[in-house]
């Protein structure tokens, strides 16, 4: 029975996922770097840390991630303050639905806290959210299971009865290291297939985890 549920942020609640990956790419090409579609993939649901380390084995050693982190960033933000914080489809009606039943709700995310939380409060949904867990407070990001043990110690639930929602392969690696069930909620990045068991069902939309809250 599930008795919590754990929300990864980027490209499952807010539509950031896409503005990373066309921000990353355009960056990329300004500056004459060979910014591929798999390194940009392969940085999804990573920390900071694990992002670095990607694109120093692309780019060499002398590569200055953290300045062009800092452009796509900003450049993102010009995006977010003329335009608002995309939600995904359904975050609104699941968070609702979540607190009518009592199923407490964590953030369970790669991003540092400091924006993550400010996320939540331009998107309105903080109020719902019991605690959050943040890329930069564990010792490895996904797809190691430091940041959905983390979550489910802070509500004091097993592991095992705690539901993740990702849309990352990182993201469910990490769900399925845990012992948490997974639903995975497509975003840009092709999930894995059923075979591998990093998910125990799929929806369309965040409002289509409703019904499966019963089942699983």
């Amino acid at each position: 029975m599930i008795k919590a549920v754990l929300f990864d942020m980027d490209g499952l609640m807010f539509d950031t996922e896409r503005m990373y990956h066309d921000s990353w790419l355009e960056l990329g090409r300004q500056r004459g770097l060979a910014m591929t579609e798999a390194l940009v993939a392969g940085m999804r649901g990573r920390n900071r840390e694990g992002c670095v380390a990607l694109c120093k084995a692309a780019f060499g050693p002398e590569f200055d991630f953290m300045e062009l982190r800092g452009a796509c960033v900003e450049r993102m933000e010009a995006q977010i303050a003329a335009k608002g914080l995309p939600k995904r489809p359904g975050l609104d009606e699941l968070l609702e639905e979540l607190a009518r039943r009592d199923l407490p709700a964590v953030l369970a995310t790669s991003t540092g806290r400091a924006t993550a939380l400010r996320y939540l409060e331009l998107a309105r949904v903080n109020r719902y959210f019991k605690g959050a867990v943040c890329g930069d407070e564990v010792a490895h990001a996904k797809p190691a299971p430091d940041i959905f043990l983390a979550a489910a110690k802070a509500l004091g639930v097993p592991a095992e009865e705690c539901l993740v929602l990702e849309d990352s392969p990182n993201g469910l690696r990490a769900a399925r290291a845990a012992g948490c069930k997974a639903v995975v909620v497509p975003d840009i990045t092709p999930i894995p297939p059923e075979s591998e068991g990093l998910w125990a069902a799929r929806a369309a939309t965040l409002a289509d985890v409703i019904p499966l809250l019963e089942c699983l």
